[in-house]
């Protein structure tokens, strides 16, 4: 096939090449006409000469382009050159599935829900429409910078109206996600794509197919006589729902899959119920006879915070659409290199470095006892440790499985690590020697936060409305009175006695007597508040689900919300000088006020990860860690 780059075929003026592949090469074209850029894939001359498919190329280009729906590449026509056919279709500027798994490994459970819920309504959309995709896998979904996942190439697909045009017996698809029926050459139906879509999804989960054998023939065989793994069996904190309906989409007899993907939505709901009902039935599951039936498995309470993460994230689009908040008239977007333009400034964030690490879990928190000497902690146990400036990370036990979301260490080596089912651990030489602390009376609360104001007195929050109390320096601790029942993921204070604890459904608990009582103040927001920061000057910030941020100029005794129209989920904020602030997101954004919270620019991070919390060491450096053992290292 020619070079066609700077040719001009019709109205479209061809820039650049996307990619190729068997079927041909698809360049970028801008339409000179409609002002835009589109997707033309030209047909390679092996294909393009079969006998048949140049009436079946034209056809499915006129059938694909009445085609309308947002989570679908769209088809605009086709395009005749020189003896050469060309499909012209939306330029998506994203990533594919792939990509992503290639570079992160897997994704975590909210976000499969998430894009799951997306390519359902795509392809259910073409279904109604009599349209069978025929090669779902993750190479043909992508997601947009916009965080829209959009289902591409149904070049191969054939209408179910259309039956002169592609007849059984042709093995149409990608044998790791081939549908039994496909492999056996019989006729497909809507229910040989929920079958290749069960294994994508599982392959993000797990970060490869449900058959990954050597040879084509053992994967054949695999899709026609065995039973994908249990995700439950690979993964930790997974819920046994998400194995029925994973086993359901990929049930050998296709009359036992999922008959449209409009029911498959069904049993996602039942999945965010389940997870919801870890949280609804805590005190009901903790009533057992036996000590050990009575701690929660690490298992429910991690589901709980993916949950509370999870309602924001299914309607989340990405931050770029804070562009249209009237809040934010100056918004710009700047690139990290360009955030601090000032030599005075503590903070170095000239460059952005993803570490390499084996680290597979999420990763909650991160923390520098000096400029050598880091740790994080997350999921399942997780804890890692730094010698070398955070360049390198290795694996350290504490003795638990359950998830670990917050540590505290003091200059002389005195750490605490708090997680899930009241997991609370000392050391007094940084981690090298730890030993748990049962809190008395015995809880089973999920800890969430733990920080001090001084070397004696500190605070625990977590679920249940649960906050603690200690005063000889975290040996003992109290339960104190907060007239609340909703999860608190977080606490600060304003001034040694003002403090304020937030969480779930908007609370906002407020102590004036030094953490002794709490009490609710108005509440601003429904969406649910996930970190809250202070300067010493008084000026404070709360951010949470659907971008929400709320701030404060005096100490906490009034609050204003900071009107941002974008949807996605903020996770950690933190004062890192008197004027500058930095809140973290979904999907790598990272959101920078050098004006007290007042305004805010958006960083472009380069990373596709929910970024979960952050820390600026000694020397200035700042380090953040999200999902998947995402480590970022700003120099």
């Amino acid at each position: 096939m020619e070079n066609l780059i700077g040719k001009v075929i019709d109205n479209y003026r061809i820039t650049s090449v996307l990619g190729k592949g068997g079927m041909g090469i698809v360049y970028k074209a801008y339409d000179t006409k409609l002002d835009r850029y589109v997707a033309i894939k030209m047909l390679s001359s092996n294909v393009y000469n079969r006998e048949g498919f140049v009436e079946r190329f034209k056809r499915e280009a006129k059938n694909q382009a009445k085609l309308s729906h947002p989570n679908i590449v769209a088809v605009y026509g086709f395009i005749e050159y020189s003896d050469l056919l060309g499909i012209v279709m939306e330029y998506v500027e994203g990533e594919s599935l792939e990509k992503v798994i290639q570079r992160q490994s897997r994704f975590h459970l909210y976000d499969v829900i998430y894009i799951l819920r997306q390519v359902l309504l795509g392809l259910g959309h073409a279904h109604s429409k009599g349209f069978v995709h025929r090669d779902i896998k993750p190479s043909n979904i992508i997601l947009n910078k916009e965080g829209i996942t959009k289902i591409m190439d149904f070049g191969i697909s054939k209408s179910l109206y259309d039956k002169d045009v592609t007849q059984p017996g042709a093995k149409v698809g990608t044998i790791y996600y081939m549908s039994p029926e496909q492999i056996k050459a019989a006729d497909v139906t809507n229910r040989s794509d929920i079958y290749s879509l069960g294994c994508t999804a599982y392959e993000m989960l797990v970060g490869e197919p449900p058959f990954n054998y050597d040879n084509e023939y053992e994967l054949m065989e695999a899709h026609l006589k065995k039973r994908a793994p249990r995700v439950t069996d690979q993964l930790t904190n997974t819920p046994e729902i998400l194995d029925h309906i994973l086993h359901k989409m990929m049930e050998k007899n296709p009359l036992d899959r999922y008959s449209s993907c409009e029911e498959i939505f069904g049993d996602l709901d039942e999945l965010e119920k389940s997870v919801s009902k870890l949280t609804s039935s805590y005190f009901q599951k903790r009533k057992s006879s036996s000590p050990r039936t009575k701690v929660l498995s690490t298992f429910a309470f991690s589901l709980i915070v993916i949950a509370l993460i999870a309602l924001s994230w299914f309607v989340y689009n990405q931050v770029d659409d804070l562009l249209r908040s009237n809040a934010l008239d100056d918004f710009k977007k700047y690139n990290i290199q360009s955030l601090f333009s000032s030599e005075e400034d503590k903070a170095k964030l000239s460059a952005v470095e993803k570490i390499p690490n084996n680290i597979r879990n999420n990763l909650d928190a991160i923390f520098f006892i000096d400029p050598m000497n880091a740790f994080a902690v997350g999921d399942s146990g997780t804890a890692v440790v730094s010698r070398d400036s955070g360049k390198s990370w290795s694996s350290i036990y504490l003795g638990t499985k359950s998830s670990l979301h917050d540590a505290v260490f003091f200059p002389g080596g005195k750490s605490f690590v708090v997680g899930d089912s009241a997991t609370l651990i000392y050391s007094r030489d940084f981690l090298k020697t730890y030993l748990p602390i049962t809190i008395v009376p015995e809880l089973k609360n999920s800890f969430f936060r733990i920080k001090f104001i001084d070397n004696n007195v500190g605070y625990i929050c977590g679920d249940g409305g649960l906050i603690l109390k200690t005063e000889d320096g975290g040996f003992n601790w109290n339960k104190v009175q907060t007239n609340s029942n909703n999860l608190l993921f977080d606490l600060s204070f304003a001034d040694k006695r003002t403090g304020f604890a937030i969480g779930w459904n908007g609370e906002v608990l407020k102590s004036s007597n030094g953490g002794n009582l709490w009490e609710p103040i108005e509440k601003i927001t429904d969406d649910y508040l996930k970190s809250i920061d202070f300067n010493k000057n008084g000026y404070g910030i709360i951010v949470g689900g659907n971008s929400t941020i709320l701030r404060s100029k005096d100490y906490g005794s009034t609050w204003q919300k900071v009107n941002l129209d974008a949807g996605g989920g903020l996770q950690k904020v933190q004062f890192i000088s008197d004027d500058n602030v930095i809140a973290l997101g979904m999907k790598g954004v990272l959101l920078f006020s050098s004006t007290k919270g007042e305004n805010w620019q958006q960083i472009r991070t380069g990373v596709f990860s929910k970024l979960n919390s952050m820390t600026v060491n000694s020397d200035g450096h700042v380090f953040i860690v999200g999902i998947n053992g995402t480590i970022l290292r700003f120099l």
